[in-house]
Parts: C-alpha cells; structure tokens; sequence
C-alpha cells in the first residue's frame, strides 16, 4: 500500500466521507458478495475526480468490473462483488491509471479505498508503456543487468537497459547460479531515494540474496496480473483504507513457470 498524499480534505468533502463510509443504507447486504466505496482524487490527495472510473479485477476468476463515473466529490461506487482479492486501475477522461496496489472484498462488507492520480511524465510513461507490453507477452519484461553488487550493505547496482524500474515492484534476478524474487521496498539512484529509475540511468536496490555482476533483472507482474492499460497516463495509488494484503497470498514464484 502506498502512502505521503496529503490528507487535507474541506469541510464539504468530510461530511461526504462520513456520509459515504457510515451509512448503513449505502448498499444492499447481498449473501456472499461485497462492496468497494471511496474516493478519487488528484496527485494532491485532497482534489477530488469526477468522472473517473474504477476498474477492479478478481485475480481468481478474472472477472472485471466498471464502477460508473465518480461524482463531484470524486466518489465512487461498486456493489455486488464477489469475495476475494482484487487488481485496480482506473479510466479517466485525462488517460488511464495503473495501480500497483490490490485490496480485499469479505462477505458482507464494504470495503473503503481512497485513491491518488500521480501522473507519469513523458519518458516515465513511454518507458512503463514498454515494460508492460513484455509481461503482457512474456510475465516478465527484460530491464537491465547487475553491473555491481556489495555483500556487505546486500545493495545491487542495476543498470536500466530498457523501460524502467518502480519501487514496489517485483523483480527476478536471473543468472548462472542466481535465480530468485522479491518486491522492492527500497529504491535509489545517484545516492538519493527514488520513486522509479528509467533506462539509461543505474539503480540500487536492496537485494534480498546475493547475486553477482551480469545476472539478469526483470519485472515481474504482481500475483501474476498484469496492469490493465498498456499506455498509462500514471499510477493510481492506494493512499487510505486498505489493509495489507500479504499474509492472503502465498510466495510467488513466477505464475508463468519461467523459473
């Protein structure tokens, strides 16, 4: 889960919330099934979007659902969803979102999700472009080398050969002996911390094993789910209301058996 947006919201927008995630009569209870209510905002965290769509995606059964357009306040709504775990993104009238981020549907519950548009620049959003087009393909899109790796600080230097890298993604170091995956927490570049590191630059993540100069690193798709659009304007970024999904999955090793 993503957090740092503000959480500056008016008056008129707080009396929304409470109305919105505290009414009892906001949906129906149906048997076995649960609801997504929450809001959508700018970068800022507080500037509501009207307009936008919530895209959600069951990652057992692949089903996908439309929200309808979210109203002045940037609310939105989903009723009837079956229980499980779910992808998000989101349709906006400026461009598409993709979100990095899942959340939990439990019988009989409505699940409350506050989201943020961070838009990409131009390089950013070519180069994610590029990178979600070979894990549509492959699982995995190919972005660069370890050029550098230091035991003692478990620190690897990777140069971006192609596309970019983002923190909280998953990546694979593949090599002669090396061979494993993690999710990345800790991202930097040039001795400053980094949100994402696009080709032609080198960044340093913290490895979770050792690996040696030359293996290969690629992104993987989270839980095996791609991003729904292959051309994102941004990122759609959870900044409130889901819990820590983690503990509902098991290790991932690579849903499309290239390990």
């Amino acid at each position: 889960m993503r957090h740092g947006a503000k959480g500056v919201v008016s008056w008129g927008l707080a009396v929304a919330l409470v109305l919105v995630f505290s009414s009892p009569g906001s949906f129906a209870q149906t048997p076995n099934k649960g609801n997504l209510v929450g809001f959508v905002f700018g970068r800022d965290g507080s500037t509501p979007v009207a307009g936008a769509v919530v895209v959600v995606k069951n990652v057992s059964t692949g089903a996908v659902t439309e929200s309808d357009g979210s109203d002045d306040l940037g609310v939105f709504r989903l009723a009837g969803l079956d229980v499980g775990i779910y992808a998000i993104g989101v349709k906006s009238t400026a461009g598409n979102y993709n979100s990095q981020d899942f959340f939990g549907v439990a019988a009989q519950q409505t699940s409350k999700l506050t989201i943020a548009l961070n838009p990409y620049d131009a390089i950013s959003a070519s180069a994610a472009e590029a990178v979600i087009k070979e894990q549509r393909y492959k699982g995995e899109a190919y972005i660069g080398k370890v050029v550098k790796y230091d035991p003692d600080a478990q620190e690897a230097e990777v140069f971006v050969e192609i596309g970019l890298v983002q923190k909280e993604d998953r990546i694979h170091v593949k090599g002669q002996v090396t061979d494993f995956y993690q999710d990345l927490n800790k991202l930097s570049a040039y001795g400053a911390k980094a949100d994402r590191v696009t080709s032609g630059y080198t960044a340093v993540v913290k490895a979770s094993k050792a690996c040696v100069e030359g293996d290969f690193v690629y992104i993987v798709c989270k839980r095996g789910i791609p991003p729904f659009f292959l051309a994102p304007l941004g990122i759609a970024a959870i900044v409130a209301g889901a819990v820590p999904l983690s503990a509902h999955f098991e290790e991932v090793v690579s849903p499309y058996k290239i390990k």
